[in-house]
């Protein structure tokens, strides 16, 4: 499996078997909208423009917006619904090669209870937003990482060159999480290489 980095909560997630794209976000944030071919395209909050800006993304891709659960081409995609102040955003419990991703997309509150989070399992990489604002500050997120136990972090929706949108800088999260991080453009795993004990905080650099 391959994980890469677009910007604001939109990724990259290739398998053997699927290319899945989350998110594309629109011109109207500062950054180059998201390009590429899509098997899966999987939209948090398909009425709102700034996260649905699929004109960029080829292919007779199936597209997954709605809570429930998915199988597609190896690929099993669960749906969470999480209630934010308004509205609802959708979570993502993605699930592949034996890998498990949770993406909290770009929600704010995490409100999911004790007995949800257990109910989920074992995650082994956790998205989720840090920067402030609109989406989880980088405190809430900390406590977010506490509770949920990943193996590997990845942070996403924060400030970066170009964007307009009033966002924390990613320091701030790193710093809340004691410093210590991996910088990469990629990030490539099997299920063997999540062995080792402790969590690592990955820092993927956004595709341009």
């Amino acid at each position: 499996m391959q994980i890469q980095y677009f910007g604001l909560s939109s990724f990259k997630i290739s398998t053997k078997n699927a290319t899945i794209i989350t998110d594309p976000f629109h011109k109207d944030s500062g950054l180059v909208p998201p390009r590429g071919q899509a098997d899966i395209l999987v939209l948090s909050q398909k009425n709102k423009s700034l996260y649905s800006a699929v004109s960029g993304i080829s292919g007779e891709y199936f597209e997954v917006f709605d809570p429930g659960e998915y199988d597609i081409k190896g690929v099993t995609i669960t749906g969470l619904p999480l209630k934010q102040e308004d509205h609802y955003v959708t979570a993502f419990l993605i699930e592949s090669e034996d890998i498990r991703i949770l993406n909290l997309t770009h929600i704010k509150e995490m409100n999911l209870k004790e007995e949800e989070l257990e109910s989920l399992g074992d995650i082994d990489i956790l998205i989720l937003p840090v920067g402030g604002n609109t989406v989880m500050s980088a405190s809430a997120a900390s406590k977010a990482v506490n509770a949920i136990e990943p193996k590997i972090i990845i942070p996403s929706h924060y400030r970066m060159k170009d964007l307009i949108l009033d966002l924390d800088p990613l320091e701030k999260f790193i710093k809340e999480m004691g410093g210590k991080k991996e910088e990469t453009d990629k990030l490539t795993l099997k299920k063997k290489d999540l062995v080792e004990e402790g969590v690592k905080l990955i820092i993927l650099e956004p595709l341009r």
